[in-house]
C-alpha cells in the first residue's frame, strides 16, 4: 500500500499546546530497517459481531484482512503503508495465554529488521494483559508497539476500528516511541500503565497513575517527550518466560479466611497477589492476615499487595494493618496495576530469580511500569 509522508505528529517538550510550527513537526524520518509497519492480527471475530445472515458464510481467517481490502481509506494520503499478518491462531482476547504472548513477541522478533514499527489488533477485554506481558518480554525494545482495536464490529460503516488502526499506524511510525503502547479513540497509553474502565463508550481504558503519552491538541496528534522512555544501547531479546503461576486473592467483607488459607498452603503459584483496601490495608481480626502471610513465609512464597482502588498507590507504611503486612513480609505494588504486578512477578521469576530477589527487584522501574519514589506524575 502506498503512502505519503505524514504531516499531522507533533512533539511538544511539555504538557501545553503549542501552535503549528514547522520546527515542532516530526516528519517520517528514513528508516534503512524498513519503511513499512506491520499490523499483526490476534483477534478472532466470533459470530456474535456479525449479522445474522453473515454467521454461515463468513471465512472466519480472511475475515479481518478482508475489511482492510475494502477500506480506502487505509491507502489515502498520509496513511503509513503497512502489510499484514495474522498469528496462527485467532483467539479472542478472554482466551490469550502466556503462550500467545510469547507467540506474539517472538514474531516480532523474528520480523523486527524488516519493519519501522508493529501495530496488533486484538479485543479488548484482555488487551492490557497482553500489552503488559510485551513490554516485559521485549527487552531493550527500541521500536513503537501499538496496540488497539474496536468495540463496533469492523464490518459496520461506523465502526470505530478504521480511526483506530490509522492513528496506531502513524504512532508505529514515529521513531521517538520506544515502548509497548495502547491506542484507543486519539488517546496513547503506556501499555503496562492501562486498565480497562468501560465497556459503553469507544474510549474503554485510563491510566490512573500515569499521563497519556500522546492526545489531540488543536486538531494535531501530540506527543509529550518528557514522557517517552529512553531509546535503549543493547539489543532486541526476548529472554523471559511468564508461564510461571502467580495467585491473585482479592479480601472482601466477609471474605472466606479459611479459604484462602488453603489456597496459600496448596497452590503450585510462586506468589501471590492480594488484593487489598485502600493504601494495602487488610483485616486484622482473629489474626487472619498475619497466620496467612506467615503461610506463604514458610512456603517462601513472594507476596504483593495491590489495593483495589483505581486511583493511589499502595503504601504499607501509611496504616498499622499495613505494617503488620509489611513486618510480615508482604511488598507493597506502589502505583503499579494489578496486571502489571502479577505479570512482572512472572517476568522475574521468568529470569531465573529466587524469591529473596524478586522482593528486592520488584519496586525497580523496568518498563516505566511504576514511578520512582517521590515521582510527581
Amino acid at each position: 500500500m502506498s503512502s505519503h509522508p505524514l504531516n499531522m505528529l507533533y512533539i511538544y517538550d511539555d504538557g501545553r499546546a503549542a501552535a503549528h510550527n514547522p520546527a515542532n513537526e516530526l516528519a517520517l524520518e528514513e528508516d534503512t530497517s524498513g519503511s513499512k509497519v506491520l499490523l499483526i492480527n490476534m483477534r478472532s471475530y466470533q459470530s456474535d459481531l456479525l449479522e445474522q445472515e453473515q454467521q454461515s458464510v463468513v471465512d472466519r481467517c480472511s475475515f479481518f484482512v478482508d475489511i482492510l481490502d475494502r477500506n480506502e481509506d487505509l491507502r489515502k494520503r498520509g496513511v503509513p503503508p503497512f502489510d499484514v499478518e495474522q498469528v496462527n491462531s485467532l483467539k479472542l482476547s478472554a482466551d490469550h495465554t502466556p503462550e500467545d504472548w510469547m507467540q506474539l513477541a517472538q514474531l516480532i522478533r523474528l520480523k523486527y529488521h524488516e519493519y519501522r514499527g508493529f501495530v496488533v489488533e486484538s479485543g479488548s477485554d484482555n488487551m492490557v494483559s497482553t500489552a503488559t506481558a510485551l513490554s516485559f518480554l521485549l527487552e531493550n525494545l527500541g521500536k513503537p508497539v501499538i496496540f488497539t482495536g474496536s468495540l463496533i464490529p469492523g464490518n459496520r460503516i461506523y465502526t470505530d476500528m478504521k480511526r483506530n488502526i490509522i492513528l496506531a499506524l502513524l504512532f508505529a511510525s514515529c521513531s521517538q516511541v520506544c515502548e509497548v503502547c495502547i491506542l484507543f479513540d486519539e488517546m496513547l497509553f503506556r501499555a503496562n500503565r492501562a486498565i480497562k474502565v468501560n465497556r459503553s463508550n469507544l474510549r474503554p481504558f485510563d491510566s490512573p497513575h500515569f499521563p497519556p503519552i500522546a492526545t489531540m491538541q488543536g486538531g494535531s496528534l501530540a506527543i509529550h517527550r518528557p514522557l517517552l522512555l529512553p531509546h535503549p544501547t543493547g539489543r532486541l531479546r526476548v529472554c523471559a518466560q511468564l508461564n510461571v503461576k502467580v495467585l491473585t486473592l482479592e479480601l472482601g467483607p466477609g471474605a472466606p479466611s479459611e479459604s484462602f488459607l488453603v489456597a496459600v498452603e496448596k497452590t503450585a503459584a510462586s506468589a501471590v497477589v492480594l488484593r487489598c483496601y485502600g493504601s494495602g490495608n487488610a483485616p486484622t481480626r482473629n489474626g487472619f492476615m498475619k497466620r496467612l502471610l506467615a503461610l506463604a513465609r514458610k512456603r517462601d512464597l513472594v507476596v504483593a499487595i495491590c489495593t483495589q482502588n483505581r486511583y493511589g498507590a499502595v503504601n504499607l507504611a501509611e496504616y498499622e494493618a499495613g505494617r503488620q503486612l509489611m513486618e510480615a513480609g508482604a511488598i507493597g505494588a506502589g502505583d503499579m496495576t494489578q496486571e502489571t504486578t502479577a505479570i512482572k512477578l512472572k517476568y522475574l521469576f521468568g529470569l531465573g530469580m529466587s524469591p529473596a530477589q524478586v522482593r528486592s527487584s520488584f519496586l525497580t522501574p523496568l518498563r516505566g511500569e511504576v514511578s520512582p519514589p517521590g515521582s510527581k506524575l
